[in-house]
């Protein structure tokens, strides 16, 4: 038995997530290949399963992951394949799902299994609550979130058949629902960039643009600019020696949780400013 599985993460959740359900995958005997996404991975090795674990944004996947998704060929023989997503609020995964399967269905793929796993909220920049939590209540959450996917594994291994079913946010209504979904999506997502700032405490380090999963950060004049393919994923926020980055127009955060996964440490090569896992 072999599955595959792949990530993108912002700050360690999905990736906590998939390893814990690749522990399990293992001590069920089964061969697990563990690799982050990759927009030049076209053509995947077919497996007995096949796992994408993914965060939600803007009530949706990144775009990056939907793009990734689109990019690879569809599969010869149809492929069994398991979707989980990350979520700070497991009632706020919006259409996430639905955007996996909608692609993969196009693709071969024979979506057997999909669920939402509860994780720490990063979005340190959100002009208003939720925030993230303090390092205490984020391990419980961890440690819950550890749990469901653990659960989650074991009905794979065991043969469950399970889909997630679409709820909207209990704190909206259907149309404001609806119209933050498109707002945020086409409108408020791709120029978010433009609000990131720095506090006088950046001391140019360079951290930023050498973590950043998308390579959207240069460093220019000794002070990091973003690009218009930034995802939001607050990986540099939540990285930042100094605590000095924020966004304008409510995305303060000075006094504010920061959060990534305790074991989350992504790798990077000192002389590139991408990470190599």
């Amino acid at each position: 038995m072999k599955t595959e599985l792949r990530y993108f993460t912002g700050t360690g959740n999905s990736l906590k997530v998939l390893k814990t359900c690749g522990e399990v995958f293992s001590e069920s005997g089964t061969r697990i290949n563990l690799a982050e996404i990759s927009l030049k991975e076209k053509n995947i090795e077919p497996a007995d399963l096949l796992v994408f674990c993914f965060p939600v944004y803007a009530f949706g996947i990144p775009r990056i992951c939907n793009k990734y998704l689109n990019g690879i060929e569809p599969f010869k023989k149809q492929q069994n394949v398991a979707v989980l997503i990350t979520a700070g609020d497991s009632d706020e995964s919006g259409f996430a799902v639905k955007e996996c399967i909608r692609v993969l269905n196009k693709k071969n793929c024979d979506v057997i299994y999909s669920g939402i796993i509860q994780m720490p909220i990063n979005w340190t920049t959100s002009p208003k609550p939720p925030f993230p939590p303090s390092k205490e209540s984020a391990a419980e959450i961890i440690k819950k979130g550890e749990a469901e996917a653990r659960k989650i594994a074991k009905d794979i291994v065991s043969g469950v058949i399970r889909q997630h079913n679409f709820n909207y946010p209990k704190r909206y209504s259907r149309i404001k629902f609806y119209w933050e979904y498109w707002a945020f999506k086409y409108l408020g997502l791709p120029s978010m960039w433009r609000l990131f700032k720095v506090y006088n405490t950046c001391d140019g380090c360079g951290l930023c643009a050498k973590i950043c999963p998308t390579n959207s950060i240069e460093i220019i004049q000794n002070k990091p600019v973003w690009s218009k393919t930034c995802e939001q994923c607050m990986r540099c926020v939540n990285f930042c020696p100094a605590e000095s980055i924020f966004q304008s127009q409510g995305g303060e955060t000075k006094d504010r949780h920061k959060y990534r996964e305790p074991d989350f440490k992504p790798k990077y090569d000192k002389n590139q400013s991408h990470i190599v896992v």
